[in-house]
């Protein structure tokens, strides 16, 4: 989850944390709520779940700044050595999940087709740890 600032990002990451509380409870399918309704769904302690590398824990979803989200990405791959990272974004707002989508590939210096971007819902690119691919 990207956002412009950190705070944005870990407040974005609300919608699927309130998702993934809501399919625990009633063990079926559930709507992805917005940011506004999974705010008011969740604990004080489930909104500030890390969303960083924390005392060496890896977060159960990472969010932040490009620049924080790179380094993450970064200091992961290199600890795991992958070459690949896939990323999937549970974002309710289409147009603030469409933002995050430009600021991971703007964090990695990907270049995107607009007219992709407009009939791929995943979005135009794909990107690794180490660039573009």
């Amino acid at each position: 989850m990207l956002a412009d600032t950190d705070a944005e990002a870990r407040r974005l990451t609300w919608t699927r944390t309130a998702l993934m509380a809501c399919l625990a409870r009633q063990g079926t399918t559930a709507q992805v709520p917005t940011v506004e309704e999974a705010g008011r769904e969740l604990s004080q302690e489930q909104k500030a779940t890390p969303t960083v590398i924390t005392d060496g824990r890896w977060p159960r979803q990472l969010a932040g700044s490009p620049q924080t989200v790179r380094d993450q990405l970064e200091q992961m791959t290199k600890a795991t050595g992958v070459e690949e990272v896939m990323v999937q974004g549970i974002i309710a707002d289409p147009e603030a999940g469409a933002h995050s989508r430009a600021l991971l590939a703007q964090a990695f210096g990907v270049v995107t087709d607009r007219r992709a971007a407009a009939t791929s819902p995943g979005g135009p690119w794909t990107t690794s740890a180490t660039g573009p691919a």
